[in-house]
């Protein structure tokens, strides 16, 4: 490192330095005030659209709790989740505009509904359920092989056998019992305690052989 041996020569190393670095420095720290203050801006943009979306969520629920299911409350709730942008509140909002589409026997809407969910929701148990709740509305509407497409995707092993077991009532209905019986009885493998209901259906079937 150069030693200055007086005060004068540190100051002119000092102008010498400054005429040198002087813009990229302040070039620097202008470029780094303004990413400061943009991020923040950003997240203070982010918190009040999130406060915004919370807010018209719970008006959205307090609506529908106010009376029953009805076309004005879909109508309503499929404004929201338009103008959204997939988050969490209009996941939150389409699963119930599809339970209310349901108790309306509007089954187009709620699997319509319900399909977005599957487009659009990130959480793993949440698709796991909207799965379930689409398969059953399709079964409703006597679509079994888009309802079995739908039960296809791979959900945690905490659903798998709720899963297996609607394919294999789905399978039985579509007159296809050794291919239900085989589904039941992968439910059976994966259902713990609760394999009672399983099991009579097995027995139901015990006369099948399975595929």
């Amino acid at each position: 490192m150069e030693i200055y041996s007086s005060e004068e020569q540190q100051v002119e190393a000092i102008k010498r330095f400054w005429q040198q670095y002087g813009k990229a420095i302040l070039g620097g720290v202008v470029l780094g005030l303004a990413a400061l203050y943009g991020f923040r801006f950003y997240q203070a943009e982010q918190r009040g659209a999130a406060e915004q979306a919370s807010t018209k969520f719970s008006q959205l629920v307090e609506q529908r709790d106010a009376s029953t299911a009805s076309e004005d409350w879909l109508a309503q709730a499929q404004g929201f989740i338009d103008s959204s942008k997939g988050d969490n509140y209009a996941v939150l909002t389409a699963l119930l505009a599809a339970k209310d589409a349901v108790t309306l026997q509007q089954y187009d809407k709620a699997a319509e509904q319900l399909s977005w969910v599957l487009s659009h929701a990130k959480e793993p148990a949440v698709l796991a359920v909207t799965q379930l709740r689409l398969a059953r509305v399709q079964r409703e509407q006597g679509k079994l092989d888009e309802a079995l497409a739908t039960l296809g995707t791979a959900v945690p092993e905490s659903f798998a056998s709720a899963q297996a077991e609607l394919k294999g009532d789905i399978l039985l209905q579509a007159e296809k019992p050794a291919e239900a019986k085989a589904a039941y009885q992968q439910a059976l493998t994966k259902a713990g305690q609760n394999s009672q209901l399983l099991q009579i259906k097995l027995d139901e079937l015990a006369h099948v052989t399975a595929v």
